[in-house]
């Protein structure tokens, strides 16, 4: 169910409601398909400033939903005020596409109990349409509707129903009444006649037969088009099967043969005496009791196609980590950008002062650090109820609070490289938070070419474990966690909560260039600027990469110390040369060629 259209429409749908405020975000859900918007009503929006006010405002109160009561109470909620569920009825194909959508939702609505907050869910869905799992059984597509199968059931539950063929197979059949139950012909009272008198006996079976044509007249109308009845000469009695039969005693037989007991030559008289154009009979052929056996001499000499050329590379979406995936244990954590820290270490020693370093470890501790750059306004002083709101909504004790204000803080206001900038000099209109891009892959890309090309240009990479990833086609996404602009060049960070020691004394130049080796975040950052290079390359007309590139920057958030300005921030810049062979690589062209 994740390759379909309606998982990449749900994921743009999710971000728009995360992100209302963003017009692009916001501009994608709105032309989706499911939406149901056209072009006519898009630009109607961007040219009604109050209509585009408006539409903001409903999305932010259906984040407001999702963040008090989670995803799916949010989507009901869209769904219900935008129409989806009927406009989508309404279309061809539109109930298969409703199953999907819902089924969507479902584990959506389960992988939110799992996960800390919405951009993380956000982050599990994205990672699932790249790579979705097609054996695992939740996430098999739905049958849509059981309209167009075979389907079985009782006489009961179809009153009221209908259906372009019936077939009544067992009509013929009933059930002795056993019991003495009747109603009084007089008071209508139930009586059970617990010495089963006969004449008892013979008003209960006369309420079952009148029960039975009750249930044989709803099964005979059911149908639309045709209607088939499976007759057979029923003899409930034991021994001899010859002489009259029992089909009497049935509803259909009642109607037959008049209530007359009759043999089975008899009943093909009955049967045949109604035919007339509108109704036919047959005789059911039986069989020879010998099992079926193929024709040999109907069957035709089998010869398989040759395959005249080999078969391509199939084309995907992938990512950093879907290639990573594919290696030795390597641990890599490149994309969705979360932080794995320590692998299993989620527990602190207790101590007296409580401090950055002390910060819970983990995948979802990461996952809360790096959520707090995405929504925070970089000018503005901290504000401790909201640092208190985060904490509360990512499940962390109150305590927390200060440090985290001070931590953020000194984040804010540390010097990134030699210019003396800082993410607190950094306005909405100089930077982009969780820019998105796609690599395109020419032709396969094969981890041991790459390998070579990255060690050649970049002294980290030729310490690096080896690269081993099956060979790709396709596209790579993935999301820059910053790109910003200063002083006219432009400059892509990354988060990171490593914990490295106990103090920022640990996060030397060194120890951070260790990390960025074992984790591969070499390769994470060559391609990072790969991305912003094709982007600036195509956005600035005189784009030049020594001119307008400024470089890289590894925020190692434990490490950040205000006192010591330097440490936990690793920076670098990528040899020109590498990027420009790196593009050539990924668009398919050799390096011989170039």
């Amino acid at each position: 169910v994740f390759e379909t259209l309606e998982a990449q429409e749900m994921l743009w749908l999710l971000q728009a409601v995360m992100t209302p405020e963003r017009e692009n975000t916001l501009r994608s859900a709105l032309a989706t398909s499911m939406m149901g918007l056209n072009a006519l009503d898009i630009e109607t929006l961007n040219n009604d400033e109050h209509a585009w006010d408006a539409v903001v405002e409903e999305f932010d109160g259906y984040r407001q939903i999702w963040r008090k009561r989670g995803v799916m109470p949010m989507l009901r909620a869209l769904m219900s005020a935008r129409n989806i569920a009927e406009n989508l009825l309404a279309t061809a194909g539109g109930e298969r596409r409703l199953t999907d959508i819902l089924h969507i939702s479902e584990l959506l609505q389960e992988a939110g109990t799992q996960l800390e907050s919405e951009h993380a869910l956000v982050r599990w869905l994205s990672q699932h349409i790249l790579e979705p799992d097609s054996n695992a059984s939740s996430q098999q597509m739905r049958l849509e509707s059981d309209k167009h199968l075979v389907q079985i059931v009782t006489i009961h539950k179809s009153k009221g129903l209908e259906y372009p063929l019936v077939w009544l197979p067992f009509i013929t059949n009933f059930r002795v009444q056993d019991q003495a139950f009747y109603h009084d012909r007089h008071s209508f009272e139930a009586v059970l006649d617990l010495n089963a008198a006969p004449e008892s006996v013979d008003l209960a079976e006369v309420e079952r037969l009148a029960e039975d044509l009750r249930l044989l007249y709803v099964a005979l109308t059911r149908s639309v088009w045709h209607c088939s009845l499976g007759v057979a000469p029923l003899v409930r009695r034991r021994g001899d099967k010859k002489g009259d039969t029992d089909v009497h005693q049935s509803a259909l037989g009642r109607l037959l043969q008049k209530g007359e007991p009759q043999d089975a030559a008899g009943l093909r008289t009955c049967i045949e005496a109604l035919c007339d154009d509108d109704i036919a009979w047959q005789t059911a052929q039986t069989g020879d009791n010998q099992p079926w056996q193929v024709n040999d001499a109907l069957t035709a000499e089998l010869n398989a196609r040759t395959l005249q050329r080999l078969p391509g590379d199939n084309w995907r979406v992938t990512s950093y980590s879907g290639l990573q995936q594919r290696g030795h244990g390597i641990a890599q954590d490149l994309m969705p950008r979360l932080d794995v820290d320590a692998a299993g270490v989620v527990s602190v020693v207790e101590e007296p002062t409580l401090t950055p370093h002390q910060f819970p470890r983990g995948a979802s501790p990461g996952t809360f650090l790096h959520s707090l750059f995405e929504d925070l306004d970089f000018t503005q002083p901290v504000d401790p109820n909201w640092v208190q709101e985060k904490l509360e909504l990512g499940g962390f004790e109150s305590q927390w609070e200060p440090v985290l204000t001070e931590w953020i803080t000194a984040v804010l206001q540390a010097p990134l490289n030699e210019t003396g900038v800082s993410l607190s000099q950094l306005s909405d209109r100089d930077k982009q938070v969780e820019m998105e891009f796609y690599l395109p892959i020419s032709e396969p890309l094969i981890a041991s070419q790459l390998d070579a090309l990255i060690r050649q240009f970049d002294p980290l990479s030729a310490g690096c474990p080896p690269l081993e990833f099956m060979q790709v086609r396709g596209m790579l996404k993935g999301f820059i966690d910053l790109v910003f602009r200063h002083e006219g060049r432009y400059y892509l960070l990354d988060y990171k909560s490593n914990w490295l020691g106990e103090d920022s004394s640990a996060y030397t130049q060194q120890a951070m260039a260790a990390a960025m080796q074992a984790h591969r975040y070499d390769l994470q950052y060559q391609l990072y600027t790969l991305a912003l290079h094709r982007y600036l390359r195509h956005r600035i007309a005189d784009y030049d990469y020594d001119r307008h590139f400024g470089g890289v920057i590894y925020l190692f958030l434990r490490g950040v110390d205000k006192e010591h300005p330097q440490q936990g921030i690793y920076t670098t810049r990528p040899n020109a040369g590498l990027i420009a062979l790196m593009d050539e690589m990924f668009a398919g062209m050799t390096l011989e060629e170039a």
